[in-house]
């Protein structure tokens, strides 16, 4: 693990057994990772977040001197990244220190033994103080829903590097959702956890609160974080009807941006999902089929849902030699297609840890990415300025006709 590795929930460094015994009973009831739970003190802590990225809470023991304490605390300033809620614990019962700690930033001070009660409670503070920092700027959250005209058309990978660009740009926190908690392939393709209590949630949305979004999402990214879950066929994912207003309204109050992977087959959960998006982009290909359910999908929003038309985006443009010509299809549809991106299956392969629109930014098939999040998003700072251009050709010309467009044999869908 390394700087650039998904930022982890929680993180403790503790050197009682008793305390430590108490750390790993506290991190399995927030289904958190075992290894978080860290034999040591605050001097260990500061050592390894030298090389590592600060997590979103941190634990650690100090020294049972206050001067040696503070000492150690200014120390772990040094290398935690700001935004770190940190937790401290130590034998030092004195009021004067309590206040120097509470001066120095500190969320929440601990007497030694600790208990899972104490531990709760820190986390509930800590999550409190996070939302009343932003309350006040607050703006309303902004949901975009990102949804497929056919299988296989890439829409799971236009939602994911549409956010992690929505993410890097405008410095605002993101939430990937991926709405169909059976078939969805997020947290696949990027090579996380799924999210063990999505299904208990959307059976029982009563129980969503901030703890719960706390617990359940991983977070890829600095501000990105994702909500999967990839629950099996063999049994019947009983999705309550107030689930999507639920799970929908606490992640507005936490997020700034939410996106959307919405699957094509619409039941109730992702169709009243749809109907809470702010802008719909339509992810197609340039086929006839597509052509087809592109219409039908459009449709559908505006007759039945009473939305606005979507935003249409071809994706995979040049995979095929049956391609129809983009104004042809913008014809057929009525709509104007607003961004083209190429087929590069070299670069979409499944990303992995490393997103592609992150990893590969350079590349020209990126730039319809950057500028779709910039259209969508209008606050982010633009990075399509790092997006390099070759001279002499079009942006297409340099994927589909350039000599470094080779297509390979086999390659594979992107999904």
């Amino acid at each position: 693990m390394n700087k650039s590795s998904p930022q982890a929930a929680f993180q403790a460094f503790a050197a009682d057994a008793a305390d430590l015994d108490t750390l790993r009973a506290f991190a399995k009831e927030h289904r958190w990772q075992e290894s978080c739970i860290v034999e040591g003190d605050i001097r260990t802590a500061a050592g390894h977040l030298k090389d590592h990225l600060s997590p979103r809470l941190l634990l650690v023991q100090v020294s049972s001197s206050p001067d040696a304490a503070l000492e150690e605390l200014n120390m772990l300033a040094e290398v935690c990244d700001p935004g770190t809620k940190v937790i401290v614990i130590g034998a030092i019962n004195e009021y004067s220190f309590y206040v120097r700690l509470m001066e120095m930033g500190i969320s929440s001070y601990l007497l030694k033994p600790l208990s899972q009660e104490s531990l709760t409670k820190a986390l509930e503070k800590s999550l409190q103080n996070k939302a009343a920092e932003g309350e006040e700027e607050k703006k309303p959250a902004k949901v975009i829903a990102v949804m497929g005209t056919r299988g296989g058309v890439g829409a799971t990978t236009v939602s994911i590097n549409l956010a992690a660009a929505i993410a890097e740009m405008s410095k605002k926190e993101v939430a990937l959702i991926d709405i169909d908690p059976q078939e969805g392939s997020i947290a696949l393709m990027l090579d996380l956890e799924p999210g063990r209590g999505f299904r208990e949630a959307l059976e029982k949305p009563d129980r969503i609160d901030s703890l719960f979004i706390e617990r359940v999402m991983t977070r890829p990214l600095k501000r990105l974080s994702v909500l999967s879950a990839e629950e099996s066929f063999n049994e019947k994912v009983a999705i309550s009807d107030e689930a999507a207003s639920l799970l929908l309204k606490e992640m507005k109050n936490k997020f700034d941006v939410l996106v959307l992977d919405i699957p094509r087959h619409l039941r109730t959960f992702s169709r009243k999902c749809l109907e809470q998006a702010d802008m719909v982009v339509l992810v197609t290909e340039l086929s006839l089929l597509s052509l087809r359910d592109t219409l039908r999908l459009q449709d559908m929003m505006r007759e039945q849902l009473k939305m606005k038309a979507p935003l249409v985006v071809a994706n995979r443009v040049g995979h095929s030699k049956h391609d129809m010509k983009k104004v042809d299809f913008e014809k057929a549809v009525g709509a104007e297609i607003s961004f083209l991106i190429p087929y590069l299956p070299d670069a979409f392969v499944p990303p992995g840890d490393q997103i592609p629109v992150i990893k590969h930014k350079t590349l020209p098939a990126m730039k319809p990415i950057y500028q779709l999040a910039e259209r969508l998003e209008p606050e982010a700072k633009s990075l399509i300025s790092v997006v390099t251009k070759k001279k002499g050709g079009s942006l297409l010309g340099t994927i589909l006709g350039g000599s470094q467009s080779k297509k390979p044999a086999a390659a594979p869908r992107e999904g």
